[in-house]
């Protein structure tokens, strides 16, 4: 990401380290760290305070980003379905362990049972995926790269914030309504091989 560069630069141009950086726009010396090695990206206000304090337009900041976004829209499209995909498969499947332990603890089953073993499975590999698939979010940073692209089209940053609010709420309500629903079909699933396998 061209941004870390850019404040990398700005930074050793004023002759500051990080932790003065971080100081006078009031985040962490990590915080600048982590713009600067391209692991996370500033938020619309933390540029705001940069550009001040730089002396330059947020645009010169983030020009090169917006326009690489811009270029590569789809994979940033295909990306955000792979993390919405993957948390909704995350949470099923914690769901779905958590409710095989509740079971297994009712019916008075170790952990070491075919049914505790399938529970634990469940539940690492929900854990794994969810982690994963936070890490993409981490890397491409998109919710944060499209409050700058607003910004830059005229959106105020209070403007920017109360949009962000209802959204990231309605997602995240309709993202645990779709992992109470592919909990509930595992759990289907799981039942019905379960029943079948001690019937046999």
């Amino acid at each position: 990401m061209e941004v870390g560069m850019r404040i990398r630069e700005e930074r050793e141009r004023m002759g500051i380290s990080q932790e003065s950086l971080a100081r006078e726009i009031f985040v962490s010396r990590q915080t600048v760290s982590n713009w600067e090695t391209g692991k996370t990206y500033p938020d619309v206000q933390s540029l705001l305070l940069l550009s001040k304090l730089f002396d330059v337009s947020v645009d010169s900041l983030v020009k090169g980003d917006v326009e690489a976004m811009d270029k590569n829209a789809e994979n940033y499209e295909l990306e955000r379905y792979k993390i919405k995909a993957s948390m909704t498969v995350a949470l099923g499947l914690i769901a779905v362990g958590a409710v095989m332990l509740a079971l297994l603890a009712k019916r008075g089953e170790t952990l070491t049972s075919p049914f505790g073993l399938v529970a634990l499975f469940l539940l690492v590999v929900g854990v794994a995926i969810s982690f994963i698939a936070e890490r993409i979010e981490k890397r491409y940073d998109i919710e944060t790269m499209e409050e700058v692209r607003a910004f830059l089209e005229g959106k105020e940053p209070d403007q920017i914030e109360r949009e962000r609010r209802m959204p990231k709420a309605l997602r995240s309500l309709l993202q645990a309504a779709a992992g109470a629903a592919v909990a509930v079909v595992f759990m289907t699933v799981v039942y019905l091989i379960i029943s079948l396998a001690m019937h046999h």
